[in-house]
């Protein structure tokens, strides 16, 4: 087996999921099977793909940019190119995947299979790898919290779509007003620093995954959604203030990067920053 030549490489390392943005070279590779889930999404055109097999699943067909293929865990595979290629690597931990599908369903987690895919394009998947892709230039002010939603979508996403089970259909649901509101009270507390799912579904009580669909039915928006609205009112009444440059209201909502506080405040207001003092 070859070693893989990266040209460019950039990760997002998450809990459960690692993502890698690279560009490779014209290669080989064959392994007997990792102990992680393996998505690959194909960024770029021209690709020139000689053959793919995982498992059983074989083509000998070029991808096309948006295409993407599933090698699930313990599961060999074997993939030969002679393009450059650019493309999401995503790394997944089975374990992530189990316990999150004990979490939506209480389903047995030994139920759990990701299916063997190649050559697959789904609009859901490629909404969602684009936003993981832009997260790799952007991020600020939505941060973590917006990448662990992210997450979550993704990964149910394959557990109704590429899963060797259907999930059960949920009972609506809402989220006792106690709880909402002390998760509300932490939100405002803590609004200049990175604020995680894990710390919001502890206070309310109950799991990531129910946490988000029970705060957005209550609330209207997603927690990451409710975070930044919640960040750009404190802004606009700190500017109001006067007391405050600019880059320090920027770091006291959470943003360290001023040039991004300054986009996202204008998509909020109409107006950025500095236009809105001078009004």
């Amino acid at each position: 087996m070859k070693e893989t030549r990266y040209l460019e490489r950039r990760t997002i390392q998450l809990f459960g999921l690692t993502i890698d943005r690279h560009i490779s070279a014209p290669n080989e590779l064959e392994f007997p099977g990792y102990n992680y889930h393996l998505l690959c999404f194909l960024l770029s055109d021209g690709n020139q793909q000689k053959l793919t097999r995982i498992g059983k699943q074989e083509s000998e067909k070029p991808q096309a940019k948006g295409d993407f293929w599933i090698c699930p865990a313990e599961v060999s595979g074997l993939w030969a190119w002679d393009s450059t290629d650019e493309s999401l690597m995503f790394v997944i931990d089975p374990l992530f995947v189990r316990r999150m599908a004990e979490e939506i369903d209480g389903l047995d987690a030994n139920n759990v299979e990701l299916l063997s895919t190649v050559s697959a394009h789904d609009p859901q998947i490629s909404a969602i790898a684009r936003l993981f892709q832009t997260e790799f230039d952007t991020g600020c002010l939505g941060g973590q919290l917006y990448v662990e939603s992210l997450t979550q979508v993704f990964i149910i996403h394959l557990l109704r779509q590429y899963c060797a089970f259907a999930p059960k259909k949920l009972h609506d649901e809402s989220l006792p007003n106690n709880r909402l509101q002390q998760v509300v009270d932490y939100i405002h507390s803590y609004l200049d620093r990175p604020l995680h799912l894990a710390e919001l579904a502890e206070i309310s009580g109950i799991s990531q995954y129910h946490f988000c669909r029970l705060f957005k039915q209550s609330m209207g928006v997603a927690p990451y959604q409710y975070v930044l609205q919640q960040r750009m009112e404190k802004a606009k009444k700190l500017l109001q203030q006067r007391k405050y440059a600019i880059a320090e209201i920027a770091l006291l909502v959470g943003c360290t990067d001023q040039s991004r506080f300054a986009k996202h405040f204008k998509k909020y207001f109409g107006v950025t920053p500095g236009m809105f003092l001078r009004k």
